[in-house]
């Protein structure tokens, strides 16, 4: 096999497993904003909430496989050049540090459930962009800078959403919590 065809294999692989965790991502923000609005979860929601975050670290498993080849083919080829001249791939290396991060937070509860899906699927769209838009011709400063101004409108959106999914719910605290649970 030719080294141009290993490229767009690890690159069609990468494609793959960022999609894959880009849905399950996303099918796991739906079903928390339904339990949001409903306001309450029963034992077969949380199976299923648990089978999704389980495809989940699966999909974050083989994505950090993909990112590994893709860097030790782009490293054999390009040596140095790569890695000074390549805001991308850095940008899509901080993205994903912020997903396995904000993962260990949401799985150990440091983080609200307010601002861990807005982490968890901002990152993963824009994750999704730098995988399939590979070169923006901009800087890294340029990158983040729009990145960060991404998660503030994502989280905008699901900060209305909540709003709106929890408008007639008297009761509720705002991030999955009762007024009648702590007494």
């Amino acid at each position: 096999m030719s080294e141009l065809e290993l490229y767009y294999l690890a690159t069609l692989f990468r494609t793959y497993t960022v999609g894959l965790c880009l849905g399950v991502s996303s099918i796991a923000m739906t079903f928390y904003f339904y339990v949001v609005a409903t306001g309450h979860t029963d034992k077969s929601q949380n199976i299923m909430m648990h089978i999704v975050y389980t495809v989940l670290r699966v999909g974050m498993v083989l994505v950090m496989v993909s990112e590994v080849t893709t860097v030790i083919y782009n490293y054999h080829i390009n040596n140095f050049i790569y890695w000074t001249d390549n805001p991308e791939l850095l940008m899509r290396l901080t993205i994903f540090m912020v997903i396995i991060c904000n993962a260990f937070a949401m799985q150990h509860r440091k983080i609200s459930m307010w601002l861990g899906p807005v982490f968890a699927g901002g990152s993963w769209y824009a994750y999704f962009f730098f995988s399939v838009w590979i070169e923006t011709e901009s800087t890294y400063l340029t990158l983040l800078v729009g990145y960060i101004s991404w998660l503030t409108v994502f989280g905008l959106f699901l900060a209305f959403l909540r709003i709106f999914l929890t408008r007639k719910q008297e009761s509720y605290l705002g991030d999955g919590a009762y007024i009648g649970a702590s007494e």
